[in-house]
């Protein structure tokens, strides 16, 4: 007999540029439908001090740890006996990887360290292979690591299975779920959604990565957790907007 299973994810918080209203009806959403899993799809800190791109931000690294460690706090206390679990996005692989802070101070920099909350989370490596991708049943969730308009699409072929949802942030685009196709008129058996994400829209430098397009959202469903594989859909989902740039 198939167990179901429900799930809330987001992504891409950017603590502490993170937008407190999204905030607050995310987790009013975790309170009203209280999924058996909770996904954080990453890039929950803004990593400044490793950005390869002048910064003029007020805050360093020790705000950010601080900052995400209450959300993951404030995430525990409402998500009551759900599954924690996070997917670490391009940002925060950015303060462990070579070339973006001296590696004699990257041991002293590591999140663990910093967030005790991150003791109740399972938590993905950033990678861009099916190491990074936490599956429950046929729903896979990445943080994902393209931004093109083909990225959901391609991504999900490529770490998810047929038949199968997967589920991304990255982007910061929010997508309802849409089949993929290989043409126009050829659908393939892969579905896809996006998280978009839950910082402040407001951010010069990527006005060139079609900012227009970035919404908070959430990718909420469920998924029945089958012992073998079924040439059919076995979950439900949808995308959740809190709100659009233009707005």
């Amino acid at each position: 007999m198939a167990n179901t299973k429900t799930f809330l994810a987001f992504s891409c918080t950017h603590h502490p540029l993170q937008d407190d209203s999204a905030i607050d009806w995310m987790l009013g959403k975790i309170d009203e439908y209280k999924p058996d899993v909770v996904v954080h799809l990453g890039d929950g800190h803004e990593a400044a001090s490793a950005s390869k791109w002048p910064t003029e931000f007020d805050f360093d690294l020790k705000d950010e740890y601080a900052a995400h460690n209450q959300f993951l706090a404030d995430i525990r206390s409402v998500s009551g006996k759900a599954e924690l679990v996070m997917m670490e996005g391009n940002h925060d692989d950015n303060i462990r990887a070579v070339g973006r802070i001296d590696k004699q101070f990257r041991p002293m920099l590591t999140p663990e360290q910093w967030e005790p909350e991150l003791k109740h989370w399972k938590v993905y490596p950033y990678v861009y292979s099916s190491r990074g991708v936490h599956s429950l049943g046929n729903v896979h969730f990445f943080h994902g690591y393209e931004c093109n308009q083909s990225s959901d699409k391609f991504q999900t072929v490529l770490l998810g299975k047929p038949y199968g949802l997967g589920v991304s942030g990255h982007t910061h685009r929010p997508k309802h779920v849409e089949q993929v196709h290989m043409t126009q008129a050829v659908p393939l058996p892969y579905w896809f959604a996006n998280a978009g994400c839950m910082r402040t829209m407001d951010c010069d430098y990527m006005e060139r990565k079609r900012q227009h397009q970035w919404g908070q959202a959430i990718v909420v469903g469920e998924s029945r957790i089958t012992k073998s594989p079924r040439m059919s859909r076995t979950w439900d989902a949808h995308t959740e907007i809190f709100r659009m740039y233009d707005e």
